[in-house]
């Protein structure tokens, strides 16, 4: 049974770490009086940005499975974090609605069981495995009133180097759709686990093999010598981790000529037997080994902090400025400007809904562009605490305030020196900031905070924001002058849904995607992705379509795979998608019907099966499924 599935599988719930133990530190280890006012502390932004170091060549893709979990929880009253081993909030990624509800997931707290008891967070850490904590199952009695799943998430070196948590507030929330958020969690910890492998060994093949459980990836050179094994292959093959870089793959599977060649081809094959078991595997080149000495950049929507690119081979199907635009005639003929002009110093300003893809704009113009080989560098506005803002853009010297590096930041800015500087939200940087932005850009000089030196500094500025700057420039919260001096190019890009090219982009999210099976779009599915109004735009569809690779069956993707809200087998008379209802029941009704539909899908439309995993009668599951509108095309009464 694939871990993968949104509904919990039976060997992941076998895997969730039992709370008793935890109980049993509190009273004696800790000594916790549970109705005692638990010391929940916090660390202050300077801290927070220290602790984040660790993980900067991986803060993106940490980015992207929360957003995804988020988004796939949207209207639940869920958040997603991310937290290092000391038990530290260094990513979050909620609903405004619910903040305040949610207030103590935030960055910077401390869910140390050792601390604060019994918690998601904190247990997971201990445990090293998945943990479930429903309210009262909180050892204090303050924190009952939330519920939680963590799960590890684990290095290139299967070392668990940090919790994927998902939390709520919700004391109303149905079992079914915790069960839906628990395999999520854990679907998604593992993706993450999996993505942070192929990232470290990006200029290796990599092979993912696929049996009853997780799949396990193996790293290989260029002689076939294993140099890399995820978590799941190191469990399945043993001693394998004594023996990197002197075990090859032929020590594992039957070296035959139908194996070798399936190794050479990058996609799937089916050809490897293991030697001790004679059983064969389904396996997959996932990344095809590149010459000595290139290496490949990420394929992150959202550019590292800081991205060489001299000695990088750019993958063919990264989008190019026209594919970044779309098809439409006023689109193509903006695409030839900016041709002409990026890679210049004349400032670029894109606006756009949130999600259309600003940030692969604005990597695709800095890597076609004259400056594309010196570095890009990303920096959001918006995602740094305004009292940091300075520090991080700017810059600061050694000793410059309590918490600061000992040698001092060059900032963004100096970073950026020869390249690209991508700021984005511009329209979130508070206003003095922008004052010193202003200075920076009309004199080509920074100052460091703490320092007395100037630097001068040669950049070309790329700045997006999905807010309407005019109405901030009349309301005084934006720069006139600032924002003049941005708009030298302004383009606004088209939302997905009055694009002509839908299609193209959903084939292009999943061809990018090497980290799932394959998958084709069924001409149903396609449909569907054309009709729905994507007020997500570009990121919700990637969202939608990693999601569908792991629950399709066959390598088709087919329309109730795509779990869209209002859609799935309930469109309007007229073919349009209908809005979605303001009822505050509506999320969770929405939540039940893509969990009913997702484990239907897993399990064949077995109708017998499917209402077993849910833990309802088949009575029930056809009682919901007639309120839905849910039709199963096979049924089998088991």
């Amino acid at each position: 049974m694939d871990k993968s599935r949104l509904v919990v599988a039976e060997s992941a719930v076998n895997a969730i770490a039992n709370i008793e133990s935890s109980w049993q530190r509190c009273r004696e280890r800790y000594d916790f009086d549970r109705d005692a006012k638990p010391s929940l502390s916090s660390l202050t932004d300077q801290e927070v940005v220290a602790h984040c170091e660790p993980f900067d060549p991986s803060i993106e893709t940490i980015k992207n499975e929360l957003e995804f979990v988020q988004s796939t929880l949207r209207g639940s009253n869920f958040c997603a974090s991310f937290s290092n081993m000391a038990g530290i909030i260094l990513r979050y990624q909620g609903d405004r609605d619910n903040d305040e509800e949610l207030k103590f997931e935030r960055p910077g707290t401390v869910w140390a069981e050792g601390s604060v008891g019994t918690n998601g967070v904190g247990t997971c850490i201990v445990e090293r495995r998945p943990v479930m904590v429903l309210g009262k199952h909180h050892y204090f009695r303050a924190y009952s009133s939330f519920s939680c799943i963590a799960a590890p998430v684990m290095s290139a070196d299967a070392e668990m180097i940090g919790v994927l948590n998902v939390a709520t507030g919700n004391s109303r929330v149905t079992s079914e759709t915790f069960n839906l958020a628990a395999g999520l969690t854990m679907s998604t910890a593992e993706r993450l686990s999996n993505q942070l492998f192929v990232n470290h060994f990006v200029a290796n093949s990599i092979i993912k093999i696929r049996g009853n459980g997780p799949a396990m990836l193996l790293a290989l050179d260029g002689d076939q010598r294993i140099v890399g094994a995820n978590t799941q292959a190191r469990h399945r093959f043993g001693p394998i981790a004594e023996r990197l870089n002197r075990t090859t793959l032929w020590d594992l599977f039957q070296n035959t000529p139908e194996a070798r060649d399936g190794i050479a081809r990058d996609g799937r094959f089916a050809g490897l037997r293991q030697i001790d078991s004679e059983a064969l595997c389904e396996a997959e080149v996932v990344t095809p080994r590149l010459p000595a000495g290139k290496r490949v950049v990420s394929k992150s929507p959202a550019p590292a902090v800081l991205r060489e690119h001299t000695t990088d081979v750019i993958p063919s199907d990264y989008p190019t400025i026209e594919q970044c635009l779309g098809s439409h005639p006023r689109q193509q003929a903006l695409s030839r400007l900016l041709h002409r002009v990026s890679g210049s110093r004349l400032p670029i300003l894109l606006l756009g809904e949130t999600g259309v893809g600003k940030d692969t704009l604005a990597a695709a113009l800095h890597r076609e562009g004259d400056r594309s080989a010196k570095p890009f560098v990303a920096f959001n506005c918006a995602a740094v605490p305004d009292s940091l803002i300075d520090s991080e853009l700017f810059g600061y010297g050694a000793g410059a305030f309590t918490g600061a590096k000992r040698d001092g930041n060059v900032g963004r800015l100096k970073q950026a020196d020869g390249g690209t500087l991508f700021l984005d939200e511009i329209g979130d940087m508070p206003l003095p900031l922008q004052t010193r932005l202003l200075r920076v850009l009309e004199t080509g000089e920074v100052s460091p905070l703490g320092s007395a030196r100037t630097q001068t500094i040669d950049i070309n500025i790329i700045a997006a924001t999905n807010n309407d700057l005019s109405s901030a420039v009349a309301d005084g919260r934006f720069r006139k002058d600032l924002y003049y001096r941005l708009a030298g190019v302004i383009v606004e890009m088209q939302p997905l849904r009055e694009r002509s090219d839908i299609v193209d982009i959903a084939r292009r999210l999943l061809a990018s995607d090497t980290t799932a099976p394959y998958a084709e779009l069924s001409p149903a599915a396609i449909s569907g992705l054309e009709a729905y109004p994507w007020p997500g735009n570009i990121r919700e569809m990637r969202y939608v379509l990693q999601r569908a690779r792991r629950i399709c069956e066959n390598g088709i993707i087919e329309l109730s795979d795509l779990l869209l809200t209002n859609l799935v087998g309930s469109t309007a008379p007229n073919g349009a998608v209908p809005d979605k209802a303001s009822h505050p029941r509506q999320a969770l009704h929405d939540a039940e019907r893509q969990m009913i539909v997702g484990a239907l899908a897993q399990f064949g439309s077995d109708v017998g099966r499917t209402a077993a995993a849910l833990d309802m009668s088949r009575a029930t599951l056809y009682r919901k499924m007639r309120a839905h509108g849910i039709v199963a095309q096979k049924v089998v009464r088991a």
